[in-house]
């Protein structure tokens, strides 16, 4: 008999908050037995879209092929729309594998996961705006046999925001699990990452966990209702850490007084030879056919030694493809100590302070760097498949599908990772 297996992922959880779940009435239930893997080593950019889509496919993001949030659209007006739907994924993920052993799979805001194929899902999207009614999108995003849970449900929600996507997350997560108890589910709760923006990696994060604590209270309620906690696998991870910012370095804005790049009258892209498409504490640089790429590197090197503090290491291609990241872009610029990278195109102004400026999550912490650098996740699993009371120092994001599976015992094919067997009883 399979025990179900359910993974929570907690957006940003850090291993420096171990001490804190295990505390927690909720999480501290599940801690109790638990074991878990510390420093998980990520993936390039630490994003949490490409984080989410290896997490749930257990291949690097050069496979994957999901190397940012947004998909890039230099002349969108307003938001640019993000990896949204399962079909971006060019692999198979683990709802794949529990699907075709005659599992049943649930996903409920999972990044990537839109329409993701498991016959319980709901959607992690949102409308252009906040005012516009998300029941349209929604409605693509979903599966029909969640209909009913979506739309009791659906009054929680205030556009991208959080706490209100969570609380509408695991309120649809308790739903499904009574109504229809499917063998694996994949939760995504984001409200800690959202909190760590803007108190920043080591800030006063007690309510954001205590809040986190109380959604899980509801899920964990459901799974006793149907068959018990203790006869159900639960994993808890999280997807990246984050690094301190004080300063924004704005590279098309750079661009654009090296005349790579021109703007409308209204501010907005006319055109470009070479853009940065942001990652937050990276980017990845696009060049048109025409351009000599081995002029802007070397411009872009000069702006280097012109900038150092802003620009700390510039990426080509090839070597952005041995940290199994590619794209169509040429170039992967990482930002340097306490430096993000912000969107102005105007050129006016390079630098400026990340309290100075309104846009998405510049704030006091954040995210998209590379994968050796500050605090990681870490790996947490529990339950009746789950070896007890083990800790592992050092793991990567690519194992994490694998274990999973062989949490469920299915046998992973075709993933760069491998199942960390010493946690999962024989």
């Amino acid at each position: 008999m399979t025990n179900r297996t359910l993974v929570v992922s907690i957006d940003a959880l850090i291993t420096a908050d171990i001490p804190v779940l295990r505390q927690l009435p909720n999480l501290g239930r599940v801690m109790e037995h638990a074991s878990w893997i510390t420093d998980i080593e990520c993936i390039y950019p630490t994003l949490t879209y490409p984080c989410h889509a290896t997490i749930a496919t257990g291949c690097w993001p050069d496979r994957t092929g999901i190397n940012n949030n947004e998909i890039p659209d230099f002349f969108a007006k307003g938001r640019m729309d993000w990896y949204w739907w399962r079909e971006a994924i060019q692999v198979p993920t683990v709802v794949d594998f529990a699907r075709q052993a005659g599992l049943t799979a649930s996903t409920v805001t999972w990044p990537v996961m839109c329409a993701s194929g498991a016959e319980y899902n709901i959607g992690e999207i949102w409308a252009p705006r906040e005012e516009d009614d998300p029941t349209p999108w929604f409605t693509r995003a979903n599966s029909p046999a969640v209909e009913e849970i979506f739309q009791a449900n659906k009054h929680m929600l205030r556009w991208m925001k959080t706490p209100q996507m969570d609380e509408f997350a695991a309120k649809c997560a308790a739903d499904i699990i009574r109504a229809h108890r499917p063998d694996l589910m994949l939760l995504h709760l984001s409200y800690v990452d959202h909190q760590r923006h803007r108190l920043g990696v080591h800030g006063d994060l007690e309510h954001a966990f205590r809040f986190i604590d109380g959604q899980m209270g509801l899920v964990l309620d459901a799974l006793e209702e149907t068959g018990g906690v203790e006869n159900t696998n639960i994993v808890l991870l999280g997807d990246h850490g984050q690094l301190y910012c004080d300063e924004m370095f704005h590279l098309n804005a750079l661009f654009h007084r090296l005349g790579w790049l021109q703007t409308a009258e209204d501010g907005s892209l006319a055109d470009y030879q070479v853009y940065a498409a942001n990652c937050s504490l990276s980017a990845h640089i696009y060049l048109r056919p025409e351009v000599d790429r081995e002029m802007v590197y070397c411009v872009l090197l000069e702006q280097q030694k012109k900038y150092p503090k802003y620009l700390e290491r510039i990426f080509t291609k090839e070597e952005a493809a041995q940290m199994h990241l590619t794209g169509d872009f040429d170039f992967v610029i990482e930002a340097g100590d306490r430096v993000c990278f912000g969107r102005a195109l105007d050129g006016e102004q390079l630098i400026t302070s990340v309290n100075d400026i309104k846009e998405y999550k510049p704030s006091v912490s954040t995210h998209g760097h590379l994968p050796w650098k500050g605090d990681k996740p870490p790996f947490i699993v529990a339950g009746p498949n789950a070896v007890s009371g083990r800790i592992i120092h050092g793991g990567r994001l690519i194992d994490h599908a694998p274990t999973i599976l062989r949490l469920l015992g299915l046998e992973p094919i075709g993933m760069d990772g491998h199942p960390v067997d010493a946690l999962v009883r024989p």
